[in-house]
């Protein structure tokens, strides 16, 4: 039987990075959330990951944040160096 505390290290993964580029945005929680439909509460436990994020909520959000959805989703996507792209842009 599995553990409901366990941690799924991909979501951990996928979570930190939408964390990691909505902040570069300067974006708060509640403001990515309206730009996908989906409440405060749902996105922060997608970030936190406690709860995996469907690959449909994943281009959504890579969609909101103008990046390529490979950025959330590939574990091998430099996203430090997105990040200070994305800091970059122009407001």
């Amino acid at each position: 039987m599995s553990d409901s505390t366990e941690v799924d290290p991909e979501a951990v993964r996928i979570g930190a990075t939408i964390r990691a580029l909505r902040n570069a945005l300067g974006w708060t929680i509640t403001e990515l959330a309206a730009a996908v439909g989906k409440s405060h509460a749902y996105i922060c436990n997608i970030e936190a990951g406690r709860k995996r994020c469907p690959g449909k909520l994943a281009r959504q959000v890579a969609d909101a944040l103008g990046v390529p959805v490979g950025a959330i989703v590939s574990p091998g996507y430099d996203t430090e160096a997105l990040t200070a792209q994305v800091e970059a842009r122009p407001a």
